[in-house]
C-alpha cells in the first residue's frame, strides 16, 4: 500500500500570485507561487507556500489576488537547502478554488 499525501487547505492569500518559468529541458514551465494564511480554531495562523505547476498555475495567477479566499487541495513536499541547512515544506495544487476577493464577507469560499 503507498502512502496517502493528500492536504486540502483554506485561507486568504497573503500576496498577489508570482508566475514564473524555469526551464525543463527543452521547454518552459510555468509556475505559479504564492502564500495562504489559514487559521485553526485556537486563532492560530499558519502562513503556507503553494506551488500551481503548468498551464493550470498560469490560469490561477489570472484569477486570484491577495486577499482573496482559496480552498486547496494537493500534496505536501520537502525540499532541504544545502546552503542554509533549512528545510521548506510547500503545498503543490492540484486544485484551487476561488472564493470572495479581499473587502467581499458572505459566508462561504
Amino acid at each position: 500500500m503507498s502512502d496517502i499525501n493528500t492536504v486540502v487547505l483554506s485561507g486568504r492569500l497573503t500576496a498577489d500570485p508570482k508566475l514564473h518559468y524555469v526551464k525543463k529541458g527543452n521547454e518552459q514551465v510555468p509556475v505559479c507561487n504564492f502564500s495562504i494564511a489559514s487559521e485553526d480554531k485556537y486563532g492560530r495562523t499558519s502562513f503556507i507556500p503553494v506551488i500551481v505547476w503548468r498551464n493550470y498555475g498560469e490560469s490561477v495567477a489570472n484569477y486570484i489576488e491577495k486577499g482573496q479566499e482559496v480552498i486547496i487541495s494537493g500534496s505536501i513536499y520537502s525540499r532541504h537547502d544545502a546552503k542554509t541547512g533549512r528545510t521548506f515544506i510547500e503545498l503543490h495544487a492540484n486544485e484551487v478554488k476561488y472564493g470572495n476577493k479581499a473587502g467581499v464577507n458572505h459566508d462561504h469560499v
